[in-house]
């Protein structure tokens, strides 16, 4: 008789868990998976948002920087058109100024010859008597019948070269002008005129642009003619000089030396507004 292998009966609850303990793992790895997956995406969208805001902020960025650029060249075209017309009007008044001294000297001059008219005033002279010889041949005499002496033509004074120099320079004729004040300081070297001859030398030499010549007559000025009217003058030119001669630290300190020795003029307002000008345009250290 065959024996039979009795396997006990498993209950199907059983084999259900078991079935469900091995799909387990693979079902949280699944959502592992999905979980990971999502905040890859969410993690891209936000990447692409960035980068979206980014490449917005560089724009703005861009036109800003071009809208500055523009703005500092028309700041720059704006002072380089404001100092044009500064020189312009400096330029203007340093000719009126010639032409006022100009006139003065005129007026000095004629003042200087009624003077000397009323002076060497002569008595009315009457005409000389004709005399009659035996011959009957008319013969005029003077009173002393003496010869009158010749007449002797005077040399120009020095107003006068003076004055004649100032009309070329206001002409534009600047050598002329440079040789006329010249023989004003080679005829009367410590005159009243002097100073002034030496100033406008240099203002001759820097309406030429020869600023280092300009700049010795200005120092010549300032170092030999203490109580010069020039005075003033000649330091603005010579900061202008230097300006001009692309020496812009000496030329900010002559500004800041026209502002600090000439308060309340227009020298000290032409020096602070070229020395602005000049801390505007200096790059930085």
């Amino acid at each position: 008789m065959r024996r039979r292998l009795l396997i006990p009966a498993v209950p199907a609850m059983v084999v259900a868990l078991a079935i469900l303990s091995l799909s387990a793992p693979e079902a949280t790895a699944q959502r592992d998976r999905d979980s990971i997956m999502a905040q890859l995406r969410q993690i891209q969208a936000q990447l692409s948002q960035i980068q979206s805001s980014h490449a917005a902020l560089k724009q703005a960025v861009d036109e800003l920087t071009a809208a500055s650029a523009a703005q500092q060249d028309s700041l720059r075209k704006t002072l380089a058109d404001g100092n044009v017309a500064l020189e312009r009007v400096e330029q203007d008044l340093s000719i009126l100024s010639a032409r006022i001294d100009e006139t003065n000297g005129r007026i000095g001059n004629l003042q200087q010859e009624v003077v000397s008219m009323r002076q060497n005033q002569q008595p009315l002279l009457l005409p000389p008597l004709e005399t009659t010889d035996g011959e009957g041949e008319t013969s005029a005499e003077s009173p002393d019948n003496a010869p009158s002496p010749p007449a002797v033509a005077a040399g120009p004074s020095v107003t006068d070269i003076y004055n004649q120099a100032r009309i070329d320079y206001t002409q534009g004729r600047y050598a002329l002008a440079i040789s006329g004040f010249q023989d004003v300081l080679a005829s009367d070297p410590r005159g009243d005129l002097a100073d002034n001859a030496h100033y406008w030398v240099g203002e001759s030499y820097f309406a030429q642009r020869q600023y280092d010549r300009a700049i010795d007559s200005f120092d010549t000025v300032v170092r030999d003619y203490p109580n010069s009217n020039k005075r003033s003058d000649a330091y603005l030119k010579k900061a202008m000089s230097l300006e001009n001669m692309d020496r812009r630290s000496e030329s900010m300190l002559m500004y800041e030396l026209v502002i600090e020795q000439f308060p309340r003029t227009q020298h000290q307002r032409i020096a602070r507004s070229r020395l602005e000008g000049l801390m505007r345009t200096t790059p930085p250290q």
